[in-house]
């Protein structure tokens, strides 16, 4: 090429890409001039190649040769929603294999529609390079110049989101051919377990190693028994305002990640309510390994679930694992978690993506390496990182994301767990398992309580810290924590019937004495949010500064550990018992310089210890340490009333707040200890739920609702989707009989006495029967000697199941039974049911 043609082609491309006056110069042209072969731009010129969805009517990785018709018309019925990117609402009966079912549905679709999504991204750039190398000659160039650059740019913007996702996906696919292929990984073929994985980890990723061997994770002594001395106050007071706050460390690193390009894989995110239920539906998945084996998973949990470090997991609330997470995380390097290092996560997350490994199997294997004495690091992936952080790493490379309803229905759980781009579920596959239970989960999920003793704590724990700090916080932090103290009180107030508000005072009165003229208790009222704020004298405190301050800088958790810093460094013994000052005030000092006799200082506000006031005599010096003592319980009442306060902050005009009295009958106002949610306490709820769902069935590509009993479908239309903007014409609804014949498989029996005439009879009143316990104990063993396979027994509550089972194991019947068939017991904890079905 001779350097005068390179030169004529810069000048066109340059020519090309200057579109300065191209308006004018077009309309100057003659009208008269004939037009060209090249369209107008309007038309032709960005009419890109059509994408072709796949179809599909057999599922070969169906683990039975033979599905029921039911379970064919199911699967060919989501896979041609998700083709169309349609919603649904299904409604197949439990016991069908619906799981099952949609898993090899979508899961079949999503690697169909990637191959198609290649092919569609070859023809592409073919037309790309096509119109790139086209040329046109007369007297319409300019014409033909701007139609090209027109249609050069929309197939960029087409081109630029498929390559990316096929980065992605080509990134997923050679992690996933690398453990494969590796004889030495293969934990599915060969049977291996993940301590053996993780020793075979560790072979391959000698750096992640830390230098340590692991000492310092285990050598940390738990947060709760470090040593405490005056000199610790420091790290528990808060920011001077939210300039002074930033981010923790890792959410630094986290928004510079999320600043360059967000490499992700089309998703398919399966809902859940439990953490049980996901568990199941990974073991479906199991079943079909031709399906398993292609695609990479990621299942979803907090740090509560997921956290490795002793000292942080072993608290019991998530909010303070979060808390402390992050604190240890953003800390002093000497102090930082020695399972956070980016190198060991980032590998980690390669083995979670290749390997197909579960964080919860990462997490359980370290949880018991980490309770031996001796323990070899390389016996789990200690060294390789902290599987929550390693979790959200493989976060965007996960085809298969399972997460409990909760994670993907709050918006700032949404982004805090790394879904979507910014919480964005944009061009996602959402699929809702037991989805007649969705509304009530939104509900639940925007709800919230505070008790009446969780106020009267959080007020004692705010007035022993501002005590303690008020000459060290700046005006900022000083007026925060006095708000969130006067907020205390008023929502105790109102609890107590004491309104602060003039209107709440007058409503009062007027209920009061129309309670008196009918001669009737207290009863639960209702107000909007904007009603109770006004009625308790708070509506002036702008409640979303307020929360967004304590969530900052870790502010909630350094009022927490002051409480629990104050309560033990207090409570601690003296070797005088003699009468001592906390602080040196004025009038102490002037009391010891004239040497006049000791006052008994009498406590204003017993619910606010005065920690600058001379503490009392020696026989009063077991209250004042019972009173410091109780301050390390305050801990939950704040959290609780945290997320009230961020429950009327995020509240739209369906919220209301429901004030139910102390009941003055049987106990004093006083009387804290006797206070629950449902009597003496504030209540949020949300009256439309639907209105909650409208942005992510907006973004989303596909809604499944999934469940056993969905009818009536109008309800979910008409709050899920049609407020969404989807048309009936969007929404496809299935419904399908069992698969059994219930007039010849399926027999059901209502019994109302037992064998030997005692009423059944399990009312609440009557359900602690000895002989009732031990008749329903008889009744059983009865079935299990005829029965040839298992049963299933339901019990209304754990609590009455543990009654029953000490009951029978008192006056022998669980021995009986154990010697008949195996039984197994369902653990409260809901994690810990996996453990058991296997």
């Amino acid at each position: 090429i001779s350097p005068s043609t390179l030169l004529l082609d810069g000048i066109m491309e340059e020519f090309e890409n200057d579109t300065f006056g191209d308006e004018l110069l077009l309309a100057s042209l003659d009208s008269t001039v004939a037009p060209t072969q090249t369209p107008p731009a309007n038309s032709t010129a960005t009419h890109l190649p059509e994408y072709k969805p796949p179809t599909r009517s057999i599922f070969p990785s169906f683990p039975y040769s033979t599905p029921y018709p039911q379970q064919i018309s199911l699967m060919q019925t989501v896979y041609s929603c998700l083709a169309s990117a349609k919603c649904a609402v299904i409604e197949s009966p439990t016991g069908t294999g619906k799981s099952l079912s949609l898993l090899a549905s979508c899961l079949h679709w999503l690697l169909d529609h990637n191959e198609a999504t290649g092919a569609h991204l070859a023809l592409l750039r073919d037309d790309l390079k096509a119109t790139v190398n086209c040329t046109h000659s007369g007297p319409d160039w300019v014409q033909a110049y701007a139609q090209r650059r027109e249609r050069r740019l929309a197939l960029n913007s087409a081109i630029e989101p498929l390559e990316s996702q096929q980065s992605a996906l080509c990134k997923v696919n050679k992690l996933i051919e690398e453990y494969s292929s590796s004889s030495s990984i293969s934990m599915a073929k060969s049977g291996r377990t993940f301590s053996q994985l993780a020793r075979e980890y560790a072979s391959l990723f000698p750096d992640s190693l830390p230098s340590d061997g692991g000492r310092r994770a285990r050598e940390a002594k738990p947060l709760s028994v470090r040593e405490k001395t005056d000199e610790d106050e420091d790290k528990f007071l808060v920011a001077s305002s939210l300039l002074e706050v930033g981010f923790p460390k890792d959410e630094e690193e986290e928004k510079e990640k999320e600043g360059s390009t967000d490499t992700r894989v089309l998703q398919i995110i399966y809902c859940s309510r439990t953490h049980s239920q996901l568990g199941q539906v990974l073991a479906e998945l199991k079943k079909m390994p031709s399906l398993a084996e292609r695609i990479s998973v990621v299942t979803l949990a907090s740090r509560q679930l997921l956290c490795v470090n002793q000292p942080v997991f072993s608290l019991k609330n998530a909010a303070l694992v979060r808390d402390a997470c992050l604190d240890l995380v953003g800390g002093p390097k000497q102090k930082n978690c020695v399972f956070r290092a980016k190198a060991r996560v980032n590998a980690l997350s390669e083995l979670l993506i290749g390997a197909r490994v579960s964080a919860h199997e990462a997490a359980a294997a370290l949880r018991s390496a980490g309770r031996e004495e001796k323990c070899d690091i390389e016996e789990a992936v200690v060294a390789a990182g902290c599987p929550y952080y390693a979790n959200r790493a493989a976060l965007p490379l996960a085809q298969l994301v399972l997460a409990p309803y909760q994670t993907v229905l709050v918006p700032g759980l949404r982004q805090a767990s790394g879904l979507g781009t910014d919480g964005n579920l944009r061009d996602t596959v959402l699929i809702f398992d037991e989805a007649h239970n969705l509304l009530d989960a939104v509900a639940a999920s925007f709800s919230a309580s505070v008790s009446h003793a969780d106020l009267a704590s959080s007020g004692r724990l705010l007035g022993a810290y501002m005590d303690r700090y008020r000459s060290r916080l700046s005006a900022i932090a000083l007026l925060r924590l006095r708000q969130l103290k006067q907020v205390a009180a008023a929502a105790s107030a109102s609890i107590s019937g004491e309104f602060q508000g003039l209107a709440g005072q007058r409503r009062h009165r007027l209920d009061a004495q129309q309670r008196i003229r009918a001669s009737v208790d207290a009863k639960e009222t209702v107000y909007t949010t904007s009603e109770w704020l006004l009625v308790t004298g708070i509506d002036h405190i702008n409640l979303d500064q307020l929360v967004e301050y304590l969530r900052q800088g870790h502010c909630l958790q350094k009022i927490i550990g002051f409480g629990k810093w104050f309560g033990s460094v207090r409570s601690r013994p003296r070797t005088k018992p003699t009468s001592a000052t906390v602080g040196l005030s004025l009038s102490t000092c002037l009391e010891k310089l004239t040497g006049g006799p000791r006052r008994v200082v009498k406590e204003e506000d017993e619910n606010v210890p005065s920690l600058t006031k001379k503490r009392k005599v020696v026989s009063a010096q077991a209250v004042e340490v019972s009173q410091n003592s109780d301050l390390e319980s305050c801990g939950p009442g704040l959290i609780a009333l945290l997320s009230f306060l961020e429950a009327l902050a995020q509240s739209e005009s369906d919220g209301r707040v429901i004030v139910s009295p102390v009941q003055v009958t049987g106990r004093t106002l006083q009387s804290d200890s006797d206070c629950v949610p449902h009597d003496g306490g504030l209540r949020f709820i949300i009256l439309n739920p639907g209105r909650y769902l409208q942005d992510i069935v907006r973004d989303a590509r596909s809604v499944l609702l999934v469940g056993g009993t969905m009818k009536p479908f109008e309800e979910f239309m008409e709050q899920v989707f049609r407020p969404a903007g989807k048309d009936d014409a969007d929404v496809v609804l299935f419904s399908c009989d069992h698969v059994i014949d219930a007039e010849r498989q399926l027999v059901i029996y209502s019994l109302s006495q037992s064998p030997k005439g005692l009423s059944w009879d399990f009312t609440f009143k009557n359900r602690m029967n000895p002989s009732l316990m031990s008749a329903c104990g008889e009744f059983i063993c009865e079935l299990c000697e005829v029965t040839p396979g298992g049963l299933a027994v339901f019990f209304p509550s754990f609590d009455y199941l543990g009654t029953i089972w000490t009951h029978w194991k008192t006056t022998g019947l669980l021995q009986r039974l154990q010697n008949i068939k195996k039984l197994f017991r369902e653990p409260r904890q809901s994690t810990a049911l996996s453990q058991v079905n296997t």
